[in-house]
């Protein structure tokens, strides 16, 4: 587990599957998740793919929890990657309690996962990807320091519309440039306890 602020992330579970159900067949959900509100799982799909991501070494999928009430309110994922042979992570995540929407934890989130990503599993550069419409999910990658490295166009057809998409990286170097800053914005009073945490180890 990995607690950072108000956050918590754990492995997904089993049992994390009836809420996952819930949230993957919620259109609004998936429209600005994935960029197709169409795309429904059935329970036995997310049975199937619960035991493919158990075998798969390359990817780190976690339940993010808001605490101390240990509430599930997303998912996050770090998929590993290499670009020639630059260590490379590929983020994705998304916020399941829509009533949990527009609180700033998608920055905390995303911060998260690049504290993991360069801090704990030492990649070089991180990527995320996100459809043309949401715009919400472009301010929080770029108030993150990410940068919008170019589109693909017309990827996505969505209610009727064809919508690029965007990709977006932050390199370690940029990342850590303004490391502290971001920190201090997404933790807040609990600043200083997470660098402690981090020193116990040093």
């Amino acid at each position: 587990m990995f607690e950072f602020g108000n956050i918590r992330f754990r492995s997904v579970e089993r049992e994390d599957l009836k809420l996952l159900h819930e949230w993957e067949n919620d259109s609004e959900l998936m429209m600005f998740s994935r960029s197709k509100p169409m795309n429904f799982a059935s329970m036995a799909q997310l049975e199937k793919q619960y035991e493919e991501w158990i075998k798969d070494e390359k990817t780190h999928r976690f339940i993010v929890e808001l605490m101390p009430q240990r509430e599930p309110i997303g998912i996050a994922r770090i998929e590993l990657q290499e670009w020639g042979n630059i260590r490379a992570a590929d983020l994705g995540t998304y916020i399941g309690n829509k009533e949990m929407w527009g609180r700033g934890l998608g920055r905390t989130i995303t911060v998260a996962l690049l504290e993991i990503s360069f801090n704990q599993l030492n990649m070089e550069r991180c990527d995320a990807w996100s459809v043309e419409f949401n715009e919400r999910a472009h301010k929080v990658l770029e108030l993150c320091g990410f940068r919008k490295g170019g589109a693909i166009r017309q990827t996505v057809l969505v209610n009727g519309r064809k919508w690029d998409s965007f990709h977006f990286d932050i390199l370690r170097d940029e990342y850590l440039s303004r490391r502290d800053d971001l920190l201090k914005e997404t933790l807040g009073p609990k600043y200083t306890q997470y660098l402690e945490q981090l020193q116990v180890v040093q």
